[in-house]
């Protein structure tokens, strides 16, 4: 299987703004790839292939002076632009047939939403593209990057070999730090055979983040006093930029607002960035956690409830609690960690009624509310916590009959 890295790299100054010229020319290709598709489609009804806009790009370089400085940048960023934007819009097809196939049982259809967008500056992440055949460790502490002459320093290969064949190699920004991250194939060296429990059920909640079979809960980190903290500061500078807008507001001549972004809000527009890139790397780090803590049960099989999350956005109460907690990363993560491991992961079907069913005796209580997190059976009187019923009935899931 496919398993990835990232590492920090250090680059200096110069360094650092030759990242940011590469990173601007692959916002620049898929832009201008994007505009070239949309227009072909629209005068001619033609889908561009990768080849047609390679050769617009080309005639950009080759033939206008207004674009001879993407000359200073190396053509495998560009190429990599076109192609990732082709593949986009592959899947955005995929993705538009899916959701037209929805649409005819409802009203509201998203599939105009599945097609790929134009990138802007500042609204984007900051990557490009490395050749697989050129990135190479020059010696324990720096990387050779394709387009900068001197070798990047990297402190976090020291001692590590970079694979022999790596995959996908790019250079990332996160608004404090760059990165090189690539995918790599590994081995089933890492299977677990001397399992200690036979299954694991697992449910999700808001309240709690995983309440597990075995009774352990993990409580909802976004509910931490850091966390709360940060919001409340986010808050804070989100209400300094909204009003610094205002105060530096104009009209053109048809009347219209005219915003200028001083300095002054830059400078409030990172701080919430780096609030952004905190909260994110918080949340990142606990569900690894969270799952590594469960797969330490060594269970053959676990089994995860499949919850409709657009259904539950719906609920004004509830949507950015549920928004916050993204659970769907967390499920992402508990999958490839579970495939390399050899664990069976199974997901519940969307139906099943794990918190109506009592565990005991099997009745099904069908008037059970969202709000009722604790029940008492009427068949056997078994007193019932809701979220460790449901997931001791997810951990018997295989063996129920609903």
């Amino acid at each position: 299987m496919l398993l990835g890295n990232k590492v920090r790299l250090q680059p200096n100054k110069e360094q650092e703004s030759l990242f940011f010229q590469f990173a601007g020319t692959s916002r620049f290709a898929w832009n201008q790839s994007k505009n070239f598709y949309d227009t072909l489609f629209k005068d001619k009804g033609e889908y561009a292939t990768i080849q047609q806009i390679t050769k617009h790009l080309q005639d950009l370089k080759h033939n206008n002076p207004d674009y001879a400085w993407l000359n200073n940048t190396p053509e495998s960023i560009t190429k990599q632009a076109i192609r990732d934007l082709y593949k986009a819009y592959q899947k955005g097809y995929s993705g538009r047939k899916k959701a037209q196939k929805k649409s005819k049982h409802s009203k509201k259809s998203n599939y105009d939403y599945c097609m790929p967008n134009f990138k802007k500056k500042g609204k984007c992440k900051e990557s490009f593209y490395q050749r697989i055949d050129r990135i190479h460790k020059t010696d324990d502490t720096h990387v050779k990057i394709t387009g900068i002459v001197k070798p990047v320093k990297c402190t976090a290969l020291r001692g590590i070999d970079l694979p022999e064949h790596i995959q996908n190699p790019r250079i990332t920004f996160d608004c404090k730090y760059w990165y090189l991250s690539y995918s790599f194939e590994v081995t089933d060296e890492d299977v677990v055979t001397d399992f200690s429990r036979e299954s694991l059920g697992i449910d999700l909640g808001v309240k709690d983040f995983v309440i597990t079979s075995d009774g352990r809960h993990y409580p909802n980190i976004n509910k931490s006093p850091e966390i709360r903290r940060l919001r409340k500061r986010l808050k804070h500078i989100q209400r300094q930029i909204s009003r610094k807008y205002e105060i530096n507001v104009s009209y053109d001549n048809k009347g219209n607002k005219v915003y200028h972004k001083t300095n002054n809000i830059k400078a409030l527009e990172q701080q919430a960035r780096i609030i952004y890139r905190r909260i994110h790397n918080i949340q990142q780090n606990y569900m690894y956690e969270t799952v590594n803590s469960i797969l330490k049960t060594k269970a053959r099989n676990i089994t995860v409830e499949d919850l409709n999350i657009r259904g539950m956005l719906q609920n004004p109460k509830l949507a950015k609690a549920i928004q916050e907690e993204r659970l769907y990363e967390f499920r992402r993560i508990l999958t490839y960690k579970c495939e390399r491991l050899g664990i069976n992961l199974t997901i519940a079907d969307r139906f099943f009624p794990s918190s109506k069913l009592c565990s005991c005796c099997g009745h099904k209580k069908i008037d059970l509310k969202l709000t009722d997190r604790k029940w008492t059976c009427p068949d056997c009187g078994k007193h019932h916590n809701r979220d460790e019923n449901a997931a001791v009935n997810l951990e018997n899931y295989l063996s129920l009959t609903w």
